[in-house]
């Protein structure tokens, strides 16, 4: 959308969980490179080119900055510790920070197109980044958020208890605090940020915005699987475009009425807006209302207003979901 080099190629755009943080340079990113260009030992090109494939994943630097691992985005940040970007503005493909286009680009600058905007309200349950999280008490989710929120401060860390405490709603009988601790992450480095993405492109397209966030907990868990990584219980990553294209049995297994009345409406909405670049009368435009995606769907004027402005006034937008 952002590239004015993809003019014509495409009408309509259906954003599922993407980036929020999109601003390196191509300066930056080449520095970046640096570290692992130092790791293969290569001090020209004919090097890299004969590295083997081994090699080349030995040199990367997974864990350590750039982290391209990208393994905390399923974590509370660590108070300044950011990952390093993989896709950069060029100058080429891309003229200017998206954001920043939107803001002053003029015509051309970008593809103005109808735009839906979407995120799963456990986006993060796809690979939680404790592996004893399905078994957790809320005396264990009350420790490791307390002991990963008080470097950000007391007063953000007891807000935060407090607007994700026990109480919340659970549509299962177990894993409760995995799926409070997974919709605390997906808010802060998604679902809140997306919905600032959201309003920023309604105030510059002309075409149509439309948001929505996928609520929809599966009948069953997740199977793991090599591109599966966790047995997901909640409306994790992914969720959204599994359905769509018809292969929530390849996850699930056998599927319950619910999982196909939920694939089955996801369907029928993003059917209709390819094929006439809105959505159906009952679907607002954004920012008017967010549509929640369940078996059914419905919406509301905003999705946890209070608990995204705790994100937001707090600066976590800088450790949204980049790459």
């Amino acid at each position: 959308m952002m590239s004015p080099l993809a003019k014509g190629l495409f009408h309509r755009a259906i954003d599922m969980s993407g980036s929020y943080v999109y601003n390196a340079s191509l300066e930056s990113a080449e520095k970046d490179n640096l570290e692992f260009l130092r790791r293969t030992g290569c001090k020209n090109a004919i090097c890299l080119r004969g590295l083997h494939i081994a090699q080349v994943l030995q040199a990367i630097p997974w864990q350590q900055y750039p982290a391209w691992a990208a393994d905390e985005l399923t974590d509370i940040p660590v108070k300044g510790v950011f990952l390093g970007p993989v896709a950069v503005v060029d100058n080429y493909v891309l003229k200017a920070p998206p954001f920043e286009t939107w803001e002053k680009g003029g015509a051309g600058a970008y593809n103005d197109v109808p735009f839906v905007v979407g995120t799963t309200e456990q986006e993060t349950d796809f690979s939680p980044p404790y592996e004893n999280i399905s078994a957790w008490t809320w005396g264990d989710y009350r420790w490791i958020v307390t002991n990963k929120l008080t470097p950000f401060g007391e007063a953000l860390t007891n807000q935060a208890l407090r607007l994700y405490n026990s109480a919340a709603p659970c549509p299962t009988s177990d894993r409760c605090p995995e799926r409070l601790f997974t919709t605390m992450v997906s808010d802060m480095r998604a679902t809140c940020p997306r919905n600032d993405l959201a309003k920023r492109a309604a105030g510059a397209l002309k075409s149509p915005v439309y948001r929505y966030l996928v609520t929809y907990t599966p009948s069953k868990q997740a199977n793991a699987s090599s591109w599966l990584p966790f047995p997901s219980r909640f409306a994790f990553h992914l969720l959204d475009s599994l359905a769509f294209f018809g292969g929530l049995e390849m996850v699930l297994g056998t599927l319950s009425l619910a999982d196909i009345s939920f694939q089955e409406m996801i369907t029928k909405y993003f059917v209709h807006f390819a094929k006439e670049g809105r959505m159906p009368e009952e679907w607002p435009e954004f920012p008017s209302c967010v549509a929640l995606l369940d078996k059914n769907i419905s919406f509301v004027t905003s999705y946890s207003r209070e608990r995204c402005d705790l994100w937001e006034e707090n600066s976590f937008y800088s450790y949204a979901w980049i790459n």
